[in-house]
């Protein structure tokens, strides 16, 4: 109950703006995709050896080359989900940090109603307290 009178006094917490994990997020988004960029690259470069310059002497057969080229996109997919994984958890992070800061607001907002105010029905019990103060005439 004191750190909830204490939240009342303290100045409340405003909403953050989050732009470094914003553009965090955005950058891991962005490696992520060039991620999957450079593993269809690999595996291109892979099935075309014989047309890159310093790779003549290098042969892979048929299957070898659909093995390779598969490890190759399956491990790029796999980094590429990492990466977007983590930057939805920075995301997730600052939303969660936001919803924190309101609920202490709106806690502080109750704590500060509650003192100040006398109830919500509080116009209700003082008629009713009136109308009982009267006295009853006699018939």
């Amino acid at each position: 109950m004191a750190g909830a009178a204490l939240a009342a006094l303290a100045p409340k917490p405003r909403d953050r703006i989050h732009f470094a994990v914003k553009f965090a997020a955005g950058a891991m988004r962005v490696a992520a995709i060039l991620t999957l960029l450079g593993g269809a690259a690999g595996t291109y470069a892979v099935f075309n050896l014989a047309q890159i310059q310093g790779t003549e002497n290098i042969t892979l057969t048929g299957i070898w080359s659909v093995i390779v080229g598969g490890l190759i996109v399956a491990f790029a997919v796999v980094y590429a989900l990492i990466l977007w994984g983590f930057a939805d958890g920075l995301v997730l992070l600052a939303d969660i940090d936001d919803a924190q800061r309101r609920t202490q607001r709106e806690v502080a907002d109750l704590i500060i109603a509650q003192r100040t105010a006398r109830g919500p029905f509080h116009s209700e019990v003082v008629a009713s307290a009136q109308e009982s103060d009267r006295p009853r005439s006699a018939l």
